[in-house]
C-alpha cells in the first residue's frame, strides 16, 4: 500500500512559537504603558503611581508568560523530535476505527484507533504532535487505512493511503 505523508514533526518544526509569542503583545501593551503614561495628563484615569505599577504588572506577565509558554512548548517538541531521531517512536498501521469526529463549534478532542492503539487530538490543545482535527481540514475519517508514528500519546508522523 502507497502512504502519503499527511504530518512529520521533522518537516512541521517547532509550530507552538505562536502561542508563546501571545504574552509578548502583553509585554509591547506594558512597555506601550509605561512611555505613554508620561504624555497622558496627570488628571487622566487612575492616578499615575497605579498606572505605572499597572503597566509593570503587564509587563512581568507578558514576560513571563513567553518564557514559560516557550520554554515548556519548546521542550515538548524536542522530546518528540529527540525520540523520533532516536529511534524511540512506535508504529502502528492499519484502518482506522472508532472514530470520534469533532464537532465544527465543539472545543473537545477527536478520537481514532488503530488495531486497538487509540489517539485523541484537538486544534484547542498546543502539541507538537499532529492535531488537526476533520473539523479544520484533517484527514482521519473512519476506514482510511493510515500508518500512525506515536511517542506516547502523540502522534509524530501521521501517513495515509492514497
Amino acid at each position: 500500500m502507497h502512504y502519503e505523508t499527511v504530518f512529520d514533526i521533522a518537516s512541521a518544526g517547532y509550530k507552538e512559537w505562536t502561542f508563546a509569542a501571545f504574552g509578548l503583545i502583553l509585554a509591547a501593551a506594558g512597555v506601550v504603558q509605561l512611555f505613554a503614561r508620561r504624555l497622558l495628563p496627570a488628571s487622566w484615569g487612575p492616578p499615575a503611581r497605579w498606572r505605572k505599577v499597572f503597566a509593570w504588572v503587564f509587563l512581568g506577565f507578558g514576560v513571563t508568560w513567553t518564557a514559560a509558554a516557550f520554554g515548556s512548548t519548546y521542550l515538548g517538541y524536542r522530546a518528540l523530535a529527540g525520540a523520533v531521531r532516536e529511534n524511540r517512536a512506535q508504529v502502528v498501521e492499519g484502518r482506522v476505527g472508532d472514530f470520534r469526529p469533532l464537532a465544527a463549534q465543539a472545543h473537545g478532542q477527536e478520537r481514532f484507533c488503530v488495531n486497538g492503539k487509540c489517539f485523541f487530538y484537538s486544534d484547542y490543545l498546543v502539541s507538537a504532535g499532529f492535531n488537526q482535527t476533520t473539523a479544520h481540514g484533517g484527514p482521519i475519517r473512519e476506514g482510511l487505512p493510515v500508518r500512525v508514528t506515536y511517542v506516547g500519546n502523540d502522534i509524530v508522523k501521521l501517513e495515509v493511503a492514497r
